[in-house]
């Protein structure tokens, strides 16, 4: 009876806890796909170390928070000319650049997963 209530416990502080960007949360096929455009459109101005700051500055800040930041800014000399799967590409690209593992299912914006993924410091 015990062990029961411990593991109904367990579950619930599991499910409880956000999925953050160390949880798979772009695929490879997704990141792949942005690193040609990521070399054409961000490369000269960004690199893996400027991520990684951006992600330690964002500790517990929904993906979709730098998502949004991009779209509307990125590349800086043709903000928002890009289709919103480009830019999930690129950011995919970038996850992975900066060693986050990819998962099963693509970044989508327009589903509103990224809301419910929060952003976690990159390990060293």
């Amino acid at each position: 009876m015990m062990s029961a209530a411990i593991s109904a416990i367990v579950a619930c502080t599991a499910a409880a806890q956000p999925k953050t960007i160390e949880d798979g949360v772009y695929t490879v096929e997704q990141a792949d796909a942005g690193q040609e455009l990521f070399e054409q459109r961000c490369s000269s101005c960004h690199n893996a170390d400027f991520y990684r700051g951006t992600f330690s500055n964002r500790n517990n800040q929904p993906l979709a928070y730098l998502f949004e930041e991009i779209l509307v800014t990125m590349p800086a000399d043709l903000p928002g000319s890009m289709m919103d799967s480009e830019y999930e590409s690129i950011l995919a690209h970038i996850l992975q650049l900066t060693g986050y593992p990819a998962g099963d299912a693509p970044l989508d914006y327009a589903s509103g997963t990224m809301h419910t993924v929060n952003i976690v410091p990159p390990k060293d």
